[in-house]
């Protein structure tokens, strides 16, 4: 009688079972050289691809143009707006200049006394107060006395010979010229220099 033990037929220690410690392919995979399989698509899937991918090209690309016109649109009807703000401050200033040349002219005459010191204190303040705001929005007096004479920003009213001036230099100034935000909204009235004359006494600027 054989010992069960010793049955060919049984499975021996240390062995493994049959189907077990056996490693599965994994369906997904790639082969042996690393490649992945082509999937093959039909060609009217292809096609109808490629035709989205165009179409999705083309909508890009209207919706950037029209996004760049939104942004040029929106550029352009905030600087009409400035420039139609600009314009109506330019003229109001502009209607403000002869106000502002009457303080001026009244600080300038009178001569300060005891009855007259606290009205023109009041006057200049007024003035400082004005020329404050109109500096506030823009306004620029310009100061042509010494300079060249430019025809753009001077007016000339009369040419005088000078001693101590080249020819062509702006002597003296007879009205205030201003400029707002850069643009000459009124010239200087100014004299102008003809140069040295043969005689020193005559002609001679004040």
């Amino acid at each position: 009688m054989k010992h069960p033990d010793n049955d060919p037929h049984d499975t021996a220690v240390g062995k493994p079972a049959p189907g077990k410690n056996r490693e599965d392919k994994n369906p997904g995979a790639t082969d042996e050289e690393g490649e992945t399989p082509l999937v093959t698509v039909p060609l009217s899937e292809y096609e109808e691809l490629v035709g989205k991918a165009a179409e999705s090209a083309e909508y890009k690309d209207l919706y950037l143009r029209a996004a760049a016109d939104l942004d040029n649109y929106r550029k352009r009807t905030a600087r009409e707006r400035e420039d139609l703000v600009c314009f109506a401050n330019e003229r109001l200033v502009h209607d403000l200049l002869p106000i502002l040349d009457n303080l001026d002219r009244a600080l300038e005459a009178e001569e300060p006394t005891p009855a007259t010191m606290s009205i023109l204190e009041g006057v200049r303040m007024v003035t400082d107060q004005l020329k404050g705001v109109l500096e506030k929005c823009g306004l620029e007096s310009l100061s042509p006395v010494g300079e060249p004479f430019d025809p753009n920003i001077h007016e000339a009213i009369g040419v005088l010979p000078s001693q101590h001036h080249e020819e062509g230099t702006v002597i003296n100034e007879l009205q205030r010229g201003y400029a707002f935000r850069g643009k000459v909204v009124r010239p200087s009235m100014v004299h102008v220099s003809g140069g040295k004359s043969a005689d020193p006494e005559k002609g001679e600027e004040k």
